[in-house]
């Protein structure tokens, strides 16, 4: 008990003669920690992106995400007033399709479609068409289906779904044609779109069949192009691994939609940018074998940047590379260095308290050990005052690293990064002590004067 309380005094002592030193140790070492981690989680790719990657044929695919890759989620849909920027987010949407070196595609297995109750005698005849209703809505909504247009309208079931998808899963047409590069290419915008249906639609609707659609908010004028053959088959967005959704009741809608004219109405074209929004939204892209995650980050960076959009996310990535996937890689290396200064100058701070701290004490510590304290006794309350300084730097990296704060989804890795790395940094300062103790002489102490 007496050694105890020698070594809790002793400590005492020593962190309140250098109380103002360590607070300052304290915050920087706070500060270097979490700047450690965010280039660590970086460089190193501390991420959990392995919980929602996605393999398809052997290969890797990873989901994107555009609603949560930036906190200004409405920057780019406020684009869409005027034409420069929806060919920007047409663009955008087209260099990624056209990627040989990340291959992408974009699907959403369960997508309502809305039709106007008074279009569908004409696109039905006499058929029945309840099997086609959304399960969730099966009778009449009145609602705003066009822009100053209020009516009844139905609920459809339906899937959205670019060229690349259409290809990936093998669908094919029993009737009229599939999607194809010629007829997802429109000369105007008030032009129709081809949209494909399910095999229940065969004898019912008939190819060629128009009709107005409602998708997003959006009314797109449509030509039925083909019927799916039966069977058709796709997986549900970002669960490749799941039970496949059948497309027989649906109606397919085509991502992608290239415009070749631009409109006098802005509105007319706003939809088709609007569109290519969600197709990237709704988007997975394969990292090429040899690639590392951080030249996707980048890829999606330098098109970002070609077109004043924000880079899309690609879900699961690390909290470094989310924080900075809009920074050049020139300014991230420049971080890094700015951060290695921090950490050298942070533990010369330390190394400097601690040698000063040994020097102006070696005497009492002479005399301790002259009257049987052992070393251990004296280094304990240092290394215990190292452990201090080096505490609020964990609390404060587990208080940063959060979802809250990082908006990303999950940190857990990240989180776990900090205690190796303080525990790295106490056993630096273990060392340095250690080695700093060795060399007190007990016999020249004592012949010293006071």
């Amino acid at each position: 008990m007496r050694k105890i309380r020698f070594m809790a005094e002793e400590f005492l002592r020593s962190f309140r003669k250098s109380l103002i030193k360590n607070i300052l140790l304290m915050a920087m070492f706070s500060i270097s920690l979490v700047m450690a981690v965010i280039m660590c989680s970086y460089y190193l790719d501390l991420g959990d992106r392995y919980e929602v990657e996605q393999y398809i044929e052997g290969s890797v695919w990873y989901p994107l995400n555009f609603v949560m890759a930036d906190y200004e989620s409405n920057r780019v849909p406020d684009s869409f007033t005027t034409v420069t920027g929806c060919r920007n987010m047409m663009g955008y949407y087209e260099d990624l399709s056209e990627s040989k070196e990340y291959p992408f595609f974009s699907l959403k297995d369960d997508q309502s479609m809305y039709l106007r109750e008074d279009d569908l005698e004409g696109f039905f005849g006499n058929n029945n068409y309840m099997g086609f209703l959304d399960e969730d809505e099966m009778y009449p909504v009145y609602a705003e289906f066009a822009e100053g247009e209020m009516c009844n309208m139905g609920c459809f079931q339906g899937a959205q779904i670019d060229l690349a998808t259409y290809r990936m899963f093998g669908l094919r047409t029993v009737e009229g044609e599939g999607f194809t590069e010629e007829n997802i290419v429109i000369k105007k915008a008030s032009d129709p779109v081809p949209i494909l249906l399910g095999n229940d639609y065969q004898g019912i609707v008939e190819v060629g069949s128009m009709i107005d659609v409602n998708c997003w908010g959006y009314v797109y004028p449509c030509r039925v192009a083909g019927i799916l053959e039966r069977g058709a088959l796709l997986p549900p967005y970002s669960q490749m691994n799941v039970s496949m959704t059948s497309m027989d009741s649906r109606i397919v809608f085509p991502h992608g939609i290239r415009v070749e004219e631009d409109p006098v109405n802005v509105y007319e074209i706003e939809r088709y940018a609007f569109n290519d929004y969600i197709a990237v939204e709704d988007g997975t892209i394969l990292l090429s074998g040899g690639k590392e995650i951080s030249q996707l980050v980048e890829m999606f960076r330098d098109v970002g940047q070609k077109y004043g959009i924000p880079p899309a996310q690609v879900v699961g990535t690390s909290v470094g590379m989310e924080l900075f996937r809009r920074e050049s890689a020139a300014s991230v290396r420049n971080l890094l260095i700015l951060t290695v200064a921090l950490l050298c100058f942070t533990f010369y701070g330390l190394f400097v308290t601690f040698y000063d701290k040994i020097q102006s004490n070696r005497r009492n510590y002479g005399i301790y050990l002259m009257n049987g304290c052992s070393l251990s006794m004296i280094l304990i309350p240092c290394l215990l005052e190292v452990a201090v300084i080096l505490l609020p730097a964990v609390f404060v990296g587990r208080t940063v690293f959060t979802v809250e704060n990082m908006g990303v989804l999950p940190v857990e890795v990240t989180v776990r990064a900090i205690y190796p790395l303080a525990g790295a940094a106490f056993l630096v300062g273990a060392g340095f002590l250690t080695y700093l103790m060795r060399g007190v002489d007990t016999e020249q102490l004592i012949r010293q004067k006071e």
